[in-house]
Parts: structure tokens; C-alpha cells; sequence
């Protein structure tokens, strides 16, 4: 995943973070399953979306993510908050690194990691000393970003559906891990100062990189976003599954 977030993404990313109500929401349902534990390990943490305010919380925290640029804007946000003490960023894939046991871990939308979930469910396994939570698209249909409008206005076709956790739900049963699930919905609403931003951000994400679609594209975009505050906003509601499970040693 390190290719996919270029700085351009990550720093879109961050400014979208401000607006999520991802944090509060899958927080609130982890935190009070998780009183007694003291460390956490965030898999493909990105610029710290749980790993600050595990922090904020009292937690220590190993954040370790592929991308250099969210590694970056999430140290740089450690100290604004001088959280240095509770949060140490790793740059780093799953597999790249030495890590340490840790009471707790957490992976948050990284579906690409889960693709395949077994390998990293064993791994995972001999790592968590308490309990893992996964949180996953919970809908083969969602959309993402207008996608299933955009696609077939744009090229033609359909989007097509999205990964969801069952996948890693159904390869968990197959290893007798019995899991929890919990469904959630937040609101992760991206702004952009201007169309153009706009414009630039939906060519980037889908990969255009000539003119030919910016009219569409702004034509579009002028009917779906929301101005509040000097400011466009997308606004995007999400479903995902906690998939949670303690972990038994033997």
C-alpha cells in the first residue's frame, strides 16, 4: 500500500479525519472491552485515526504503517499533541518489522491485508496477548466516493462490488475462532476549499490524468456537494463490522 498513499492522498486523508466520526464510534465500543490492556499495535494505522486517541486514552500505542507519508503527518501531529511518550510510529509493512507482543491489536480498513486473511490472522494470533479487533467494509455494495454514479457516467461500467469482512469472518470459522461481530455506521465527510480541489481529488483517487472528464466531473460534483463554512464538503456515511475475538493461548 505504500504506492497508494502518496503525500497528495495522505494529506487528503488527514483533512477528511478532522470530519470522521469513525474514531468516537469504534472507540467507544473497543475501549470498554479493553480496560485491563495497556498496549496496543495498530496495523496499518495511516496518520494515526485510532492510534491518537488510543493515546488521548491512556493507552501506548505502536503505530506501524507502510507509507511514509502518513507515517510522517502522523509524527507531526504527535507533536502538535506531545503524545511523543504514548505513540511510537513504525514505518513499515505486516511481516517487515520485529514486533513485539502487545496486550491488544487493532486493523482498520486495510482490506488489501485481509485479502487473504489467514496469514495475517496467525500472525496476529501469536502477537496479541488479550484480544484482535478488524474493522471491515460491511456492505459488497457500498459505494466509495460516488463510484457506483461516477463509473458508469464516466467510463461506461459498473463499479462492481467492494471487499466486505466476511471474508475474514468465514476464514476465521474455518480456523476455530468462533469471533464477535459488531456493525457500526459513521460519517467520514471530506472538504475541499474549491471545485478545483475537488476536481483534482476524484481524478487522483480513479487515476485520470487527462482533461477529458473534468467538465463531467465538475458537473457532477456541483450537485452533490455541500457548501458550509467557506468550505465544500462530500459527506459520506459508512458501514463497517468489529470482528473481535480474545485471544486463547495454549
Amino acid at each position: 500500500m505504500q504506492g497508494f498513499w502518496n503525500r497528495l492522498k495522505a494529506q487528503w486523508y488527514r483533512k477528511g479525519l478532522d470530519y470522521s466520526t469513525l474514531p468516537k464510534v469504534a472507540l467507544s465500543f473497543i475501549l470498554p472491552r479493553t480496560e485491563s490492556a495497556k498496549t496496543f499495535l495498530d496495523v496499518g494505522s495511516g496518520c494515526g485515526t485510532l492510534s491518537i486517541p488510543l493515546a488521548k486514552a491512556g493507552k501506548k500505542v505502536t503505530a506501524l504503517d507502510p507509507s511514509k507519508a502518513m507515517i510522517e503527518i502522523l509524527e507531526e501531529d504527535i507533536r502538535k499533541q506531545g503524545l511523543e511518550k504514548s505513540i511510537k510510529p513504525l514505518l513499515a509493512g505486516w511481516g517487515e518489522a520485529e514486533l513485539k507482543p502487545h496486550d491488544v491489536i487493532i486493523c482498520a480498513n486495510v482490506p488489501a491485508l485481509l485479502k487473504e486473511p489467514e496469514p495475517f490472522i496467525k500472525e496476529a494470533q501469536k502477537l496479541a496477548k488479550k484480544t484482535i479487533f478488524l474493522i471491515e467494509n460491511a456492505d459488497p455494495n457500498a459505494d466509495k466516493f460516488y463510484y457506483r454514479e461516477l463509473y458508469p457516467l464516466l467510463f461506461n461500467k459498473p463499479f462492481g462490488e467492494r471487499a466486505d469482512f466476511i471474508t475474514t469472518y468465514n476464514a476465521l470459522h474455518r480456523m476455530g475462532i468462533f469471533a464477535n461481530v459488531e456493525i457500526i455506521d459513521y460519517d467520514f465527510d471530506q472538504p475541499f476549499e474549491n471545485m478545483e480541489e475537488a476536481v483534482e481529488f476524484w481524478k487522483e483517487y480513479i487515476g485520470i490524468v487527462t482533461e477529458e472528464f473534468d467538465k463531467a466531473l465538475e458537473d457532477f460534483l456541483s450537485k452533490k456537494l455541500v457548501k458550509k463554512k467557506g468550505k465544500l464538503f462530500a459527506k459520506f456515511h459508512k458501514k463497517s463490522a468489529i470482528t473481535w475475538w480474545r485471544v486463547e493461548k495454549k
